[in-house]
């Protein structure tokens, strides 16, 4: 699962536990002028999530953690249970998405775009 919170110029994604350790050990720093914004689509978190790129894991209906390619994008994944994922758009970045599992979704979406309109 991941722990998502802002800084007043930042957006901070950490892994927790042991996916932590098989993910990605350093948290992911995004500016907010590279976030696009959040979403809830669980039918995105439950799709293929295309070809593995470095470290990666997909086990179908058990977890999908780590970098992968698909229509020449690059994604970040990390989610277990496709019901608690948010999905959050970047540009300009390492990632073109980050499907993440967090406790609470529909917080996590709406508090990313309510801080990404707050900055106009």
């Amino acid at each position: 699962m991941a722990h998502i919170h802002s800084t007043p110029t930042h957006l901070v994604v950490q892994l927790q536990g042991l996916r932590q350790m098989f993910g990605r050990w350093r948290p992911l720093t995004i500016p907010w002028t590279h976030v696009k914004g959040a979403s809830i689509d669980e039918r995105v978190a439950r799709s293929f999530p295309g070809v593995r790129w470095g470290v990666s894991s997909h086990i179908p209906g058990v977890i999908t953690l780590g970098s992968f390619r698909r229509d020449r994008h690059r994604h970040f994944w990390d989610v277990r249970d496709p019901r608690k994922a948010v999905i959050i758009e970047l540009t300009d970045e390492k990632y073109d998405r980050l499907i993440l599992e967090v406790t609470d979704p529909i917080a996590a979406a709406a508090a990313i775009n309510e801080r990404r309109l707050s900055l106009g």
